[in-house]
């Protein structure tokens, strides 16, 4: 089915932004997060490109946080999205270069306890 065809599956609009994403393993203290960049997010989830030999495995529960740069700020409504989030989906990317090493696409869902800060302060 080509994608013109294809029913959008998504639960939140999605933002084109390369953004900086730490990820960190559930239930293992001490774990050093893992720094990866985002190729877009939406409050239901963030789509990142990681290198052959990456850690992530289907349906596994991760400790996902985003910080928008600041240059995209004022088109987002929050600035940093930080909790859980559940591997899946993950895709082999297409080489651009035949001497590039394996990439992998890795779709990562949120879960309900995701929190949006925002950098405007509430009134009082």
């Amino acid at each position: 089915m080509s994608k013109q065809g294809s029913v959008e599956k998504r639960r939140g609009r999605r933002a084109y932004v390369e953004a900086p994403l730490l990820i960190r393993r559930t239930g293992t203290q001490g774990t050093v997060p893992r720094e990866e960049i985002t190729q877009n997010v939406s409050l239901a989830g963030v789509y990142f490109e990681t290198e052959e030999g990456h850690p992530y495995t289907n349906n596994e529960i991760l400790m996902a946080s985003v910080s928008i740069p600041e240059a995209h700020a004022r088109t987002f409504p929050f600035t940093r999205l930080a909790g859980r989030g559940r591997v899946v989906r993950i895709d082999e990317v297409p080489h651009r270069e035949p001497s590039q090493s394996k990439r992998f696409g890795i779709a990562l869902e949120f879960g309900q306890d995701l929190t949006a800060l925002s950098a405007i302060p509430a009134r009082g």
